[in-house]
């Protein structure tokens, strides 16, 4: 099966980031996150990435990959120069949200992984929920949203 843009393709500074998935049925698979200049010319490539069906974050330099399988990748947004990756067991449906320095990955799971944003790799918590989740966090307004398969959840913060 030929893989596919799935998740939205972003566009940060005159640059274009893109990762390919394949529909979820089709189980795990090679996948490949690519930086475009904004006419189309590649800038990298980079292929030690799985599926995703997942939207990058690209946030202060760095971007954030979530892959099917459970991974997450942070890589230099101008070079594709892997800075670290953390193993969650469980398969990423959503995708990322950066915020208040922090980068929040949601799985299948139902957990809500709390990562440190930045180069070094910093596990700063897990929170875990009732359901699984399918959906991306969102913030508005001092507070993260979280949906799971059977509720909304609104975390405000302090």
């Amino acid at each position: 099966q030929p893989s596919e843009v799935i998740g939205t393709t972003i566009i940060v500074d005159d640059h274009v980031y893109a990762i390919i998935g394949q529909d979820p049925e089709h189980g795990d698979g090679l996948g490949m996150l690519s930086c475009l200049n904004a006419d189309g010319k590649p800038v990298w490539t980079f292929k030690d990435v799985g599926r995703s069906i997942s939207t990058l974050s690209v946030a202060d330099g760095l971007v954030y990959a979530a892959e099917y399988d459970g991974d997450l990748h942070c890589l230099d947004a101008k070079t594709g120069e892997q800075y670290w990756v953390h193993e969650t067991q469980a398969r990423i449906r959503g995708s990322t949200l950066v915020a208040d320095g922090k980068v929040f990955l949601p799985t299948e799971d139902g957990e809500l992984h709390v990562l440190a944003a930045g180069k070094e790799k910093k596990e700063l918590g897990q929170i875990e929920f009732d359901a699984q989740i399918y959906s991306s966090p969102v913030v508005a307004n001092d507070t993260l949203f979280i949906a799971t398969m059977t509720h909304l959840y609104a975390i405000k913060s302090k």
